[in-house]
């Protein structure tokens, strides 16, 4: 090897280890705001929950046109700074800043007033995790052309988004427990947590500058956001219907998960702490064991397998008792490493659909897909919430039903319907079609 050679050889590896940092942002900001944001607001905050629950969900509408437009607006970004990497800086700054100010706002008396303003800068966050989130999860497609290299690198990130979940489970409560107060310990959390998602988004940033560069299209200067290639392409159509199923059920089963262990096990919630970190461990193990496999006996084949697994173990609680808890933590082993492979497995397989559209229209459009797919993932988690809340409200949760109505009712919601929506992505991925040589399938 030249010294030339070997030195792009080193750039391409530190991009794709700064790559993989750039996870740890989104991490750490989906273990905060899945635990505290509704808590802060309706407890720190003082919103009525009605409307904590509005200024969460209005703001996510913005997202609906926001992700493919960003995409699509990152597909034509000439810079020299590349096309992908100007959003990660600028969609840090802007995300670290809003979410620690989200965190840090001022003491207003009015209701109303405080949860307009509240709104606003959840707005503002999420404008600038959009303009982060999108066109890095596009450069994955863009490292390489073989889809070996992609999976490894998608492992990578899943390996590194259980790792920073895990830190998040042990440093936000226990920033919270040495703080004076709520507010100044959910100040503390918002100032920490914005300088991670700065410090290891400028690190994405600098780091892909060694990274491959992907040409623009000549036919791809349109301002025009055409998207009927896109919606035609009906393997990323099934693997994003699958993958909105994966995080509905994911939400589900967190959200769920603390009423099965207070209600129907009967412990405190303290042993949540305990459970969730069992999981994520085993994730981090069987990450690279999945990306192996997967570049061996077809990730298609291996993602399926992780679909059926993930539902039938989420149905193994059916057949525990309320004496048999510890047999929780061999649960939790068996859904840490299906669920990985259910997360890691279709964000291999998007760049895979890219590259069959790029065959059929000879337009570089990764922007444009992980928009539709990031926006799919945030959607599917948001509305699992809401299922859950239709769920626990149909069952009687905190009304005039009985213990034991109660209790059944969520076991249903444990066991039953996150199986049911794992089986759902199970059902969609059986109508992917793209295992093999891309031009072949953009011929058919």
């Amino acid at each position: 090897m030249t010294p030339t050679s070997r030195s792009a050889a080193q750039g391409i590896a530190a991009a794709k280890l700064g790559w993989v940092t750039g996870e740890l942002a989104l991490a750490c900001y989906a273990g905060v705001s899945t635990l505290y944001l509704l808590y802060y607001a309706t407890e720190v905050l003082r919103m009525p929950p009605a409307w904590a629950g509005a200024a969460l969900f209005v703001p996510r509408l913005w997202n609906i046109l926001a992700d493919p437009v960003v995409g699509a607006l990152s597909d034509r970004t000439r810079s020299r700074f590349g096309r992908r990497r100007p959003y990660l800086l600028a969609g840090a700054l802007l995300w670290g800043a809003a979410f620690g100010l989200l965190f840090n706002l001022p003491s207003i008396g009015d209701p109303l007033t405080r949860t307009l303003l509240f709104g606003a800068v959840f707005l503002l966050n999420n404008t600038g995790l959009t303009l982060f989130q999108v066109p890095y999860a596009a450069m994955l497609a863009e490292f390489s052309p073989e889809p070996a290299v992609r999976t490894r690198l998608a492992g990578y990130r899943e390996i590194a988004a259980r790792a920073a979940i895990l830190a998040t489970l042990y440093a936000a409560p226990l920033v919270l427990a040495r703080a004076p107060s709520q507010t100044e310990g959910f100040g503390d959390i918002g100032v920490i947590f914005g300088a991670v998602i700065v410090a290891t988004g400028a690190i994405a940033f600098a780091a892909t500058a060694g990274m491959p560069a992907i040409g623009l299209s000549a036919t791809h200067g349109s301002a025009r956001l055409d998207l009927a290639p896109i919606l035609e392409n009906r393997p990323f159509a099934c693997i994003s219907l699958a993958f909105l199923f994966v995080n509905l059920g994911d939400a589900v089963f967190s959200g769920s998960l603390v009423y099965y262990v207070t209600a129907v096990m009967h412990r405190g919630q303290a042993s949540i702490a305990t459970l969730y970190p069992v999981s994520s461990l085993v994730g981090i193990l069987c990450a690279p064991l999945w990306s192996l496999v997967a570049n061996r006996l077809g990730r298609t084949r291996l993602c399926r397998i992780a679909f059926a697994g993930n539902a039938l173990c989420c149905a193994l609680p059916l057949w525990l008792g309320a004496s048999q808890f510890a047999l929780l933590y061999p649960f939790m082993c068996l859904y840490g490493a299906f669920n990985t492979g259910a997360r890691l497995l279709p964000n291999a397989m998007v760049p895979d659909t890219v590259d069959l559209d790029r065959a059929r229209t000879g337009k570089s459009r990764a922007g444009v897909f992980f928009g539709i797919f990031t926006f799919t993932q945030q959607t599917g988690f948001a509305a699992g919430g809401f299922v859950l809340s239709l769920l626990l409200t149909l069952i009687g949760l905190g009304g005039a039903a009985s213990t034991t109505v109660r209790m059944n009712g969520i076991l249903i919601c444990f066991a039953g319907a996150t199986p049911l929506l794992y089986g759902a992505a199970f059902v969609a991925s059986l109508f992917y079609r793209l295992e093999g040589s891309v031009p072949e399938a953009a011929r058919g």
